[in-house]
């Protein structure tokens, strides 16, 4: 009866589902992106340099660059809910105590070990996302679901200023830290119950036996395959230009173009309203288009360096500039996303998901902590932001590039 249900309309339990990972991945972007917010003044405070402050960015990725493949792999082993709900108590733990952090080197840890909790989330949900869809309706669920970084940009660019300026950077980590508290009761029960479409823990042979393989076993079967390279290699590129344009822009806006905390917060609020908006719209054309997924993937990247050009060309002063780029990034940041994750799952086995959605979100973040150290090192070397813009732009044109070798399985993808 649910496996139908499943096939037809959306159920109410599939709702509860998506809302349960969209909650727990949210506070995930929430508290990563915690950091770049307060950043500006913490790091006057805390008297620490633009490089040091931004080391902070890229603890946290290489933190999460270490756990992302033992993550999916775990996730194929003991199952996607539990190292989910792993993830989310782990958050809360690490934010309860960055309230009390007091130098560079403690704090530095604790962003690193932020990383290191973080690292199963994003398989653990695309691995949830196809026990309860169908591949008519993946792509849907996925852009909803991705709505939740966004919103999480949203979210935190909202609160985190206001309470930072009236009640200081401390305070804006203390309140951040209620997030994961709340999403891990709401996906404790959320995510209860039997899926349609259950996780397979092994491989079922043409004589119906089931075989058992060991996680390295899987692992090499999961990189033989090129699809797999052509979205390690986008995600390199592309979530690299995204994380490393986005981590900055509050900086950018602040020091550089000399607005304020609030405006540089009201304009991200923008970005994450706009992508939003995009990445639903991405995942419904996806679903209702012939067109293959990879190709849409393309085009909707290719909107990327435009918009990249566009906010780092920002005069001083303009307002009406300002908020117009940041939110067009917010378009060519998120939209591929959709698309990009999705496609992780759907060039897996069926007893890989995980794995190959670790294996691919490896280079996600390897590009993610390489991008602040880039933009650092070009800015110590031109002393210019926008130089340092202009040369990350370049990176989503060869991700789509990438892109156009990558082949989904037209089986999967009609289950």
């Amino acid at each position: 009866m649910e496996v139908k249900a499943s096939q037809g309309r959306w159920t109410g339990k599939q709702f509860m589902v998506l809302a349960g990972i969209w909650f727990a991945f949210l506070i995930s972007f929430i508290t990563r992106l915690s950091w770049s917010t307060i950043m500006p003044t913490a790091i006057d405070q805390l008297h620490f340099t633009v490089q040091q402050g931004s080391s902070y960015l890229t603890a946290f990725y290489i933190g999460y660059a270490i756990t992302v493949l033992p993550g999916g792999m775990l996730a194929d082993k003991f199952g996607y809910r539990k190292l989910l709900l792993a993830a989310v108590m782990g958050n809360l733990v690490v934010m309860a105590a960055m309230v009390f952090m007091h130098g560079y080197w403690d704090g530095l840890a604790l962003r690193f070990i932020l990383g290191l909790v973080s690292g199963p989330d994003l398989s653990a949900c695309l691995g949830i996302i196809t026990e309860w869809f169908d591949g008519k309706k993946r792509a849907t669920a996925t852009g909803i679901f991705n709505t939740c970084t966004s919103f999480g940009l949203t979210v935190i660019n909202i609160y985190a200023p206001t309470v930072m300026v009236h009640y200081g950077w401390r305070s804006a980590l203390g309140v951040t830290a209620l997030f994961p508290a709340a999403a891990f009761v709401f996906a404790w029960f959320a995510l209860k119950g039997n899926p349609p479409f259950p996780q397979q823990f092994g491989v079922k042979e043409s004589n119906g036996e089931v075989i058992q393989e060991s996680s390295i076993a899987r692992l090499r079967k999961a990189i033989n395959n090129r699809s797999v390279w052509m979205l390690a290699i986008t995600g390199l590129f592309a979530t690299g230009a995204k994380w490393g344009v986005t981590n900055w822009a509050n900086l950018y806006m602040v020091k550089n173009l000399q607005f304020s905390v609030i405006t540089a917060g009201t304009a991200m609020s923008i970005f994450g309203i706009t992508s939003v908006i995009s990445m639903i719209i991405a995942g419904w054309i996806s679903d209702h288009s012939k067109w293959s997924r990879h190709v849409w993937a393309a085009i909707f990247m290719a909107i990327f360096t435009p918009t990249i050009v566009l906010f780092a060309l920002t005069p001083h002063g303009n307002l009406a500039w300002l908020y117009f780029a940041t939110g067009a990034m917010g378009v060519g940041a998120f939209m591929f996303s959709t698309i990009t994750n999705n496609l992780s799952v759907e060039v897996a086995p069926a007893d890989q998901k995980g794995t190959v959605s670790g294996f691919i979100n490896v280079f996600n973040q390897v590009g993610s902590f390489l991008s602040p150290v880039l933009l650092g090192a070009l800015l110590a070397g031109t002393g210019s932001y926008v130089t340092s813009y202009m040369v990350v732009a370049v990176f989503p044109l060869i991700a789509v590039v990438a892109l156009l070798f990558v082949r989904e399985s037209d089986a999967d993808k009609n289950q």
